[in-house]
């Protein structure tokens, strides 16, 4: 047995074909390019494979927030444009990423001044995204002085501005008044820009699924909607989408209690008959948000079963005295279907008094993910082995 054979029985399922299926009814309802966001492990599913699912789909280009995530694709393969979102924190990361020809964003001419450096160092060209802020208050140039910025920069050697992009601040608010407002500040910029580079691009999932296709936007930067998930429910008409994941494990033991039994750290459970108890090999260390001990449930045997007690780091338990025929190795769903029944990411979230981003991002590396397309398993990744295609 290799050691990939070797998978626990607490794992995270990835559909590749709904991943390339969501990239297509996105570029479809913004008619642009799209920028597919891979960070965090691509939201917890697994950036390797996402982001060479993306390119294969048709995305121009993938985007990470940090350096090392950049250079962690280069490693694994990944040749394609990467976009660094948080651009270089110093000038050794800038000098890496412009070693991998990683696309960085900036905002301010000492930060493009490095990578211009960095570049004529390494005799390339650094290629960059400008990003303007236009009303989040996180990271851009302010919009006043965002086209003197980007002139500045434009007139750097060894560097050329591919993009330039904006980020709207409530775009899965119903009241979408605040984007518009975002978006006429960021044309104002364009319009001050004489040459606009190739990638122009505004919206991210919430825009896509709000606006469609936006006038002079060459690009969308989307990262929840390619993995089948909205940002909102008022939104989920509005693009067709196909879940990506799958989080399942077994039952590891049963084991038959009296009355009064407590179960579980602080014995905050107790059984008021006599029952049975359910061990399942999944908790915090996995990325089960410990909250979810008070109103999260998993599906058992096509029902949704609350958990009994405390969340563990390694385990959950259930009280099955009810769950009829429920034996040792009987699968549990913490978020997929069984049968008619299906537990979303939205449900867990709601549970936990989160959202949908933080239940799936949250899914820990230990986790081993399972990749398929056609219904056939085409890669895996574990702790021990990493990212390994069949």
């Amino acid at each position: 047995m290799t050691t990939s054979e070797a998978i626990r029985s607490t794992v995270a399922d990835v559909d590749l074909d709904a991943i390339a299926s969501n990239i297509t009814a996105i570029r479809r309802r913004a008619n642009a390019d799209v920028i597919a966001v891979v960070k965090a492990d691509a939201y917890g599913h697994g950036a390797e494979a996402v982001a060479e699912t993306s390119f294969e789909a048709g995305a121009v280009m993938v985007a990470v927030a940090t350096v090392e995530e950049g250079l962690l694709l280069r490693e694994g393969g990944v040749n394609g444009p990467i976009l660094v979102l948080l651009g270089p924190t110093d000038s050794s990361e800038a000098a890496h990423a412009v070693a991998q020809d990683l696309v960085l964003v900036v905002w301010d001419v000492e930060r493009a001044r490095s990578v211009s450096e960095a570049a004529t160092a390494l005799r390339r060209q650094a290629h960059v995204h400008f990003k303007v802020d236009t009303g989040l208050t996180r990271l851009g140039a302010p919009a006043d002085q965002a086209a003197t910025r980007y002139r500045s920069i434009a007139s750097l050697p060894h560097l050329e501005i591919d993009g330039i992009f904006t980020h709207f601040a409530t775009a899965d608010d119903p009241d979408t008044s605040n984007d518009r407002v975002q978006l006429e500040r960021f044309r104002e910029v364009l319009r001050a820009i004489p040459e606009r580079p190739r990638l122009v691009h505004a919206a991210a999932t919430a825009g896509v699924a709000v606006f469609g296709p936006l006038e002079g936007m060459t690009a969308v930067r989307t990262g929840l909607a390619i993995y089948g998930l909205h940002a909102a429910p008022h939104l989920s008409g509005s693009l067709p989408l196909q879940a990506a994941l799958t989080w399942r494990s077994r039952v590891h033991r049963i084991a038959s209690v009296p009355a009064g039994t407590g179960v579980s750290y602080g014995h905050e459970y107790r059984l008021s008959r006599d029952g049975r108890i359910a061990t399942v090999p999944v908790g915090y260390g996995d990325g089960l948000p410990r909250i979810a001990g008070d109103r999260g449930t998993v599906l058992l045997r096509g029902r949704r079963v609350p958990f009994a007690g405390r969340v563990c780091m390694d385990l959950v338990m259930l009280d099955v005295t009810e769950v009829d025929g429920a034996r040792e190795g009987d699968e549990v769903m913490v978020i997929g279907a069984q049968g008619a029944t299906r537990q979303t990411a939205e449900d867990l979230a709601d549970a936990c008094a989160t959202i949908n981003y933080e239940i799936v991002t949250g899914i820990r590396r230990r986790v081993p993910r399972r990749y398929f397309r056609g219904g056939q398993l085409v890669a895996t990744r574990t702790l021990a082995e990493g990212y390994r295609g069949r």
